[in-house]
């Protein structure tokens, strides 16, 4: 598949649902008057179609239980041996596990998600990402919750389309990835810790250019 000249900037989960985030529209302003091909999409409503509004309001409004959110996509970065500790994990978190209000075990419930529907909705937003031209580059913002489905999403990305080149920014970056892109993540290519858009612009453009 041939790569467009472009930029995407990717809205993921686990960002409340709610008014639209202006900031990427704002970049994409920015790098459309440096003479860019941007587009802005928002993939929350891939995984909304597949749990509910209910549940993802459940892991995107309430900040007790926001780290589930995150956890629902950690091995999906970090490899099988992330879920090896899951009954660590809940355990020293079992008391945020109760705002959740689902039917059942809260346990069992993030499981299945983690297990069965992460994969499909990482594999659907691949595809809708290509479906619209797959980009010279994509930029991911992590800001409520959002950090591992960004590096979940974009390690796909990165072996389905090795050319591509990622950038990770925004509040939630993790702080050892702040110095620089990560040996633990080597997919994310820049790490952009400013939102302003004249550190931006020239970034873009330098990794579009390649």
């Amino acid at each position: 598949m041939q790569v467009s000249r472009s930029v995407a900037l990717l809205d993921v989960p686990f960002r409340v649902l709610g008014p639209t985030p202006l900031a990427p529209y704002r970049l994409g302003a920015r790098l459309r008057s440096a003479g860019l091909h941007v587009r802005v999409q928002d993939l929350k409503p891939i995984l909304v179609a597949k749990i509910g509004r209910g549940a993802y309001r459940e892991l995107s409004e309430n900040h007790e239980v926001g780290k589930f959110g995150e956890w629902l996509f950690s091995s999906y970065v970090y490899g099988d041996g992330a879920s090896t500790r899951d009954d660590a994990f809940f355990d020293t978190y079992a008391s945020d596990l109760a705002p959740l209000h689902v039917v059942g075990d809260p346990r069992r419930w993030l499981r299945r998600i983690r297990d069965q529907i992460v994969p499909e909705f990482l594999q659907d937003a691949c595809t809708c990402i290509e479906a619209a031209g797959v980009p010279a580059a994509i930029g991911f913002a992590c800001e409520s919750f959002q950090t591992n489905a960004a590096l979940a999403l974009g390690r796909r990305l990165k072996r389905r389309h090795p050319q591509l080149k990622l950038v990770l920014g925004g509040v939630a970056v993790p702080e050892d990835a702040r110095s620089g892109p990560s040996s633990s993540t080597p997919w994310i290519d820049a790490i952009a810790l400013s939102s302003e858009g004249e550190l931006l612009v020239p970034l873009f453009q330098r990794l579009v250019a390649g």
